[in-house]
């Protein structure tokens, strides 16, 4: 049976209050700013929860991660040890089924978004689990990267945010 965006809405909320995570529901702010998202939670610190309204058949799970400006000096494309780490990054999200995007400001790489979705046939609360916890598991490979391919690379990166660094069902 095909679930509407409430019903998407709803299921998702359950999903998350059942992780006892703080969470907000940003779907009033981010509609005053975009038609294009129908709704969205922001759980913990960096983990969004979307349904996208160009995408009926599916909600999207982001865990974004910013990187201080210490840690954008070292992310450029001159540096090999930057274009080490995007190859070790790609290999990972692609083995994993997961997608990333380089977050930018100017020219200056400011973070990284892991993401992934939950297609509205299967939304059920261990698919919706497992999914986030691939895109969990994920954006902690990609700290290890980073870290083993920059010695000064800082670990103030929001990724050892309660809703990365732990499972769903602890």
């Amino acid at each position: 049976m095909i679930k509407t965006s409430e019903e998407m809405k709803t299921l998702v909320e359950d999903f998350i209050k059942i992780t006892n995570i703080n969470y907000e529901d940003q779907t009033e702010k981010v509609r005053e700013k975009s038609k294009l998202v129908e709704w969205q939670f922001r759980v913990g610190t960096n983990v969004i929860i979307s349904k996208n309204a160009n995408r009926a058949d599916r909600i999207h799970l982001n865990v974004n991660m910013r990187f201080p400006p210490e840690d954008s000096k070292l992310l450029i494309i001159k540096n090999p040890s930057f274009s080490k780490a995007i190859m070790g990054i790609s290999e990972v999200c692609t083995t994993c089924g997961v997608g990333h995007q380089w977050i930018k400001s100017d020219e200056t790489i400011v973070g990284l978004a892991i993401f992934s979705h939950v297609d509205e046939k299967s939304l059920d609360r261990v698919t919706f689990h497992n999914v986030w916890d691939n895109v969990a598991r994920v954006s902690g490979h990609v700290q290890k990267i980073l870290r083993s391919n920059f010695s000064s690379f800082s670990t103030q990166t929001n990724s050892s945010d309660e809703t990365v660094g732990k499972s769903m069902y602890r």
